[in-house]
């Protein structure tokens, strides 16, 4: 305004001439007060080139006071008729100013501006282009849309909806709502949204939506093929120490209500994540465990099937207690690899010197440089030095391969840079061994952490990898006891997984192999246990409906048959062939399945079974409750091992409630694809 009195001073005349010619009231002008001042105040103020004192409650000039009022309270305050915000125009009321009323309006409801003219006069003389006043009923029908929505409202329980996700995916404490960051974002997207508070979300939101996708949950797996649920559990350590018992549940559905189409037959859930002190509490654990199989399965009416673990002490408790349990395969390839990586000194001392070399590489920006340089001169890979934990062996193995990777810009530069540590040619020889012999066990866990991973695929990769070692002898150099050690791990910790049952059944359950792994005797021993399977399941599922009458009386079956009738014996003839001539349903459904070729090994063993179940249905049910087993923990294990979990569980207590709770979120939520 004092822009315009100064120096635009006919654009105000024309304003107040305007104004006065308008004869309609508009709704508001009840309600709001003028700053502005007269024509003549101006003129005189131009004229004596003096500043000129605002009176507070002059005659309105500017149109944007069709979208404010003055506070009743404060006369330096106006409210804004759209969202109610109480703006200040300053201190001192002798001036005054409508400046910051206008970038509200640019601010926080340009929509308004867009679909009208320009607020105030068009200034043509200083290229400023402002936005004029709304029509009566389009001020109207605005204010009726600009009424904050209640909680009840459904735009508002959405957005509830979706930051309560949010806290849960992105494992944040409740407090993030009170951000000024958060809340300015939500205010330009929906300005008439109220975001509840922090202890909403702590005590209504986040437990509610637990309770709900538990339902969910719980729905999912009632869709278990023959109601048969396995479990994977373990103890997850934190980086700070802190010591979690974890238990997810795995199933196999043919068909579901509840499951979008076009996904894969492999099902999980996590059930339970709570923290214990392995110290006191490991003798809980089976009671614990118990709890949540009796909450879970054993009320919804499911089965418990195997229960596969990397720890020692829950397995052997567990067995204890008379619940079966199987090794995580992941876990013992560990144990095999590490053991044989200790036994031979050579391999040691390499990873001593690969360890030290690629932490000299990290802490120097020149060897960085140079590194660059030279991967660049030799068109190497651009790719960054690995730096391995001491404990895992697979991040040595990847240090070890990037290492060969860039062979030729390491020996470079460790000359140009002066490394202490330097790999001679029969260190590379015996470095490209050691990757060459830990590639397949690499391979083979990669390929049993895959979430379509199944039992059968155990035993095969058992020979796989024996063979594997026994080429190597002749493939490698320098590391004789490394193999010897590898051979004789996998006897020790292998050889009882070759005659386990339930691997075995899982193998020849598999399309992928059946019977070819085994001997003739084993085969058919297998296939004989397999019909008996059959036999027990058809026996115990529900009785068949009794058979509808024709309208003929079935023939009687006389007490004491007459010899000489020769029609007294069909009933003798039909019960023979019945149960000696014709094959059972069970034998001729293995018989039939075994006899069909073997699939490629990339096919999915349960897409195989879900075409074929209305075929052989008790043999499709048998596949599903061992094929629909994991091998490993791994998968289950990945879900802990992100950068937000690990963030949140060594956050303090205080700062992330229902930890337990926002952990059986964010796992499932995805799961069950957010339909809750």
């Amino acid at each position: 305004m004092r822009h315009l009195m100064r120096r635009h001073p006919d654009v105000l005349k024309n304003q107040k001439s305007i104004d006065e010619k308008e004869s309609s009231p508009h709704p508001y002008t009840n309600l709001t007060v003028t700053d502005a001042v007269s024509t003549k105040e101006t003129e005189s103020s131009v004229g004596k080139k003096k500043p000129q004192t605002l009176p507070a409650f002059s005659k309105k000039t500017s149109k944007l006071w069709n979208h404010f009022s003055i506070s009743p309270t404060d006369p330096t305050k106006v409210v804004c008729l759209h969202c109610g915000r109480t703006i200040s125009r300053g201190k001192k009321t002798t001036n005054l100013g409508t400046s910051c009323l206008f970038r509200h309006m640019q601010r926080f409801h340009g929509h308004v501006l867009e679909s009208n003219n320009a607020i105030s006069g068009d200034v043509q003389s200083a290229e400023i282009h402002v936005k004029q006043e709304l029509m009566d009923t389009s001020v109207f029908n605005t204010e009726q849309n600009r009424e904050r929505f209640d909680e009840h409202h459904p735009v508002a329980k959405k957005i509830t909806k979706l930051i309560a996700e949010m806290l849960a995916l992105d494992l944040q404490p409740s407090a993030v709502v009170e951000n000024a960051g958060l809340n300015r974002l939500l205010e330009y997207l929906q300005p008439q949204y109220s975001l509840p508070p922090s202890s909403y979300f702590t005590s209504t939101a986040i437990p509610d939506m637990y309770e709900r996708v538990k339902d969910v949950v719980l729905t999912h797996l009632k869709e278990a093929e023959s109601g048969v649920v396995h479990f994977t559990t373990s103890i997850w350590v934190s980086s700070q120490t802190r010591e979690y018992l974890t238990l997810t549940a795995h199933w196999a559905t043919y068909e579901s209500s509840v499951r979008p189409q076009g996904q894969d037959f492999h099902c999980s859930a996590l059930l339970s994540v709570s923290q214990i002190d392995c110290d006191h509490d490991m003798h809980d654990i089976p009671k614990q465990l118990e709890y949540l199989w009796d909450s879970w399965i054993t009320s919804s009416g499911l089965k418990k099937g195997f229960t596969v673990t990397d720890n020692t002490t829950i397995r052997n408790t567990l067995e204890d207690y008379s619940h079966v349990t199987m090794q995580c395969f992941g876990h013992t390839i560990d144990l095999i690899v590490s053991e044989a990586i200790k036994s031979q000194r050579m391999v040691q001392n390499l990873l001593s010197i690969a360890r030290k070399i690629c932490e000299r590489v990290h802490r120097s920006a020149k060897a960085k440089e140079k590194l660059t340089e030279l991967q660049r001169a030799h068109q190497l890979p651009e790719n960054p030095l690995i730096q391995d934990v001491p404990s895992k062996w697979r991040t040595s193995f990847f240090m070890l391969e990037r290492l060969v990777e860039q062979k030729k810009a390491i020996d470079e530069m460790s000359i140009e840079c002066n490394f202490r540590e330097m790999i001679s040619c029969d260190q590379w020889e015996v470095m490209l061994s050691v990757c060459n012999a830990l590639k397949p066990f690499e391979v083979a866990c990669r390929e049993m952490s895959n979430r379509t991973a199944t039992l059968g695929q155990v035993i095969p990769l058992v020979h796989i990898l024996n063979r594997k070692i026994d080429l190597l002898f002749d493939e490698t150099v320098g590391i004789d006891n490394m193999l010897m050690s590898l051979k004789e791990a996998m006897v020790s910790r292998m050889s009882a997984t070759l005659h386990d049952p339930r691997y075995t059944w899982a193998t020849m359950l598999d399309p992928r192999y059946k019977t070819s792994l085994f001997t003739e005797e084993e085969a058919e021993r297998c296939k004989q246990d397999l019909i008996g399977e059959l036999d027990t399941s058809s026996s115990t599922s529900p009785a068949a409906k009794p058979p509808l009458h024709n309208g003929c009386n079935e023939a009687p079956v006389p007490s004491n048959p007459n010899k000489d009738n020769l029609w007294s014996l069909m009933a003798d003839i039909r019960q023979k062939i019945k149960h000696e001539e014709k094959p059972k349903s069970s034998e001729l459904a293995v018989l039939e399945y075994l006899e069909e070729d073997i699939l490629d090994q990339s096919c999915d063993p349960l897409d195989y079974w879900n075409l074929k179940k209305f075929l052989w249905p008790d043999l499709a049910k048998v596949a599903a409750r061992y094929v629909g087993c994991p091998p490993s923990i791994v998968p289950a294990e990945t879900l802990f091992s992100t950068a937000s979990v690990n963030c949140a569980l060594n956050q303090h207590r205080p700062l992330l409630e229902n930890m337990e709770g926002l952990l059986f979120l964010k796992v499932n939520l995805p799961l069950i694809y957010f339909q809750y």
